[in-house]
């Protein structure tokens, strides 16, 4: 049973969905996690599809501001910026704001130690009508018929784009991460949408590595959600550099 010390007041998500129901999900509580949440994060199943892992959390410590248990089948709906901020929440109202946080320097390889404080991470709305991602590239896709196309517009991913790209059997991080991508790319230049779907992630493997950088800094900087980019200056070569939040720690466990 949910006691009310383990309750935080309710928290605006940053985009909001709607139910089966059509009903709006715009505000939800969040709940310590407990030794049922310990039991999800140590099943193998689960780890090894971190989208999956996701999913169970929430559906297992989120409620509907009128305190209705959020189903897994909602949790999976969910865009990857709301769960992102569930997950922060998650950690805040169980473990607090601290963490310690260890990122390794581009340039001399060495791990600097950072204490994050949570509490301070920005987290961004969903512009009103805004529920896609344009980005311009800057050598394009050439398709087979040598037309170049320069403007890819993504939609949101979800759960659902979560939990599908992390089960291929190509574990390689950034073709895991070009198959997410291809399940909300929409648009590419003028070309056909059956030819975009039926190209998919041979689409995205084929652009420079420079316009693969940029998708990459333009989705970081546009999408909705919490800033989990941070700036770090290595305490060893004092190197500046940008990374992502280290949550291999996010949730310790024993």
């Amino acid at each position: 049973m949910t006691t009310a010390h383990h309750l935080k007041p309710p928290v605006p998500l940053p985009v909001g969905h709607r139910t089966a129901d059509d009903e709006p999900l715009r505000e939800v509580t969040v709940r310590k996690m407990t030794g049922r949440e310990e039991a999800l994060l140590t099943d193998p199943k689960l780890r090894h599809n971190a989208g999956k892992l996701i999913t169970a959390l929430i559906a297992s410590c989120v409620q509907s501001a009128d305190s209705v248990p959020l189903t897994a089948a909602t949790a999976r709906q969910l865009c990857s910026a709301d769960r992102n901020f569930l997950l922060l929440e998650l950690r805040r109202t169980t473990f607090g704001d601290e963490m310690e946080a260890h990122y390794r320097c581009p340039r001399c390889q060495g791990m600097t130690l950072v204490l994050e404080d949570l509490s301070t991470i920005e987290v961004r709305e969903l512009p009103e009508g805004q529920g896609e991602v344009t980005v311009e590239l800057e050598d394009g896709y050439t398709d087979a018929q040598g037309s170049c196309h320069r403007e890819l517009i993504f939609a949101l991913p979800t759960g659902e784009d979560e939990e599908t790209a992390a089960a291929r059997r190509d574990t390689n991080p950034s073709r895991q991460r070009d198959a997410l991508l291809a399940r909300c790319l929409r648009r590419v230049g003028d070309m056909d949408e059956r030819a975009v779907r039926a190209t998919g992630v041979r689409l995205l493997s084929d652009l420079s590595m420079s316009d693969r950088q940029l998708i990459r800094r333009t989705l970081d900087e546009q999408a909705p959600g919490p800033e989990l980019i941070r700036s770090v200056v290595c305490e060893h070569c004092d190197e500046a550099f940008r990374t992502t939040l280290d949550m291999s720690q996010f949730f310790p466990l024993g």
